[in-house]
């Protein structure tokens, strides 16, 4: 899994860069604000302790990313997401202490569409790409006679394959359907309950054009020369 991971961020930055050469970062190029909703799944068993039997898809990731279209058919992601794995609280005769873990994925990439997002479809459906550091906290907190907070950072890295389709609202707001899976390396301890974090998501996401597109602009201007005449 290790391997394969810093094999997908290794790709991640390749396709990264070749979609910023085949466009430029001009005023004719628009971005996205992006907020994501999504589920996920883990692929591995518990094997050490038997935690009990988890549903699938039961814990949420929240995100935020920027899109940046580098051509009418690529643009190039940075998102960075949060997904609580466990938060208990535990009593006991020397008082009140809560452990809390989270996961944190850090994930540059690149989006492929099939439409043109210049164009009149209202429907672009896409294939992704992303990797980068993942971020694994482990909260303690004991509530005795003094107050105790402790964080244990631990650092790996993953990467994410998927795709979605993105649905125009008008012309600045769009809303997502995506689903794809995540590679991660093992964390070096556990983080919450396990080492290792890959598994399958689906989501939902809303997303706010901004910046200008002088194709679109260009393209409603020709159309109202042809109204006059």
């Amino acid at each position: 899994m290790k391997n394969l991971s810093i094999t997908l961020f290794v790709l991640t930055l390749f396709f990264s860069v070749e979609s910023a050469n085949a466009g430029h970062f001009g005023s004719n190029r628009q971005s996205m604000l992006e907020f994501s909703l999504s589920a996920r799944d883990y692929n591995s068993n518990l094997n050490d302790v038997d935690f009990g039997n988890r549903s699938s898809f039961d814990n949420a990731k929240f995100s935020i990313g920027v899109n940046h279209w580098t051509t009418a058919f690529s643009a190039m992601t940075f998102s960075i997401a949060a997904m609580d794995v466990t938060d208990n609280v535990y009593y006991n005769e020397f008082g009140i202490y809560g452990t809390k873990s989270t996961i944190v994925p850090m994930f540059f990439g690149s989006r492929f569409y099939m439409t043109d997002i210049n164009g009149v479809m209202p429907i672009n459906p896409y294939f992704a790409i992303s990797g980068g550091p993942v971020l694994g906290v482990n909260n303690y907190k004991d509530y005795g006679d003094v107050v105790y907070f402790e964080d244990d950072v631990y650092l790996t890295f993953g990467g994410y394959v998927g795709g979605g389709v993105d649905i125009m609202f008008g012309q600045r707001t769009t809303v997502g359907l995506q689903a794809g899976y995540n590679f991660y390396a093992d964390f070096s301890e556990y983080i919450g309950e396990r080492k290792n974090y890959s598994g399958a998501e689906i989501g939902l996401s809303l997303g706010f054009l901004f910046g200008n597109n002088n194709e679109q602009s260009s393209r409603r201007n020709s159309k109202k020369r042809v109204r006059k005449f």
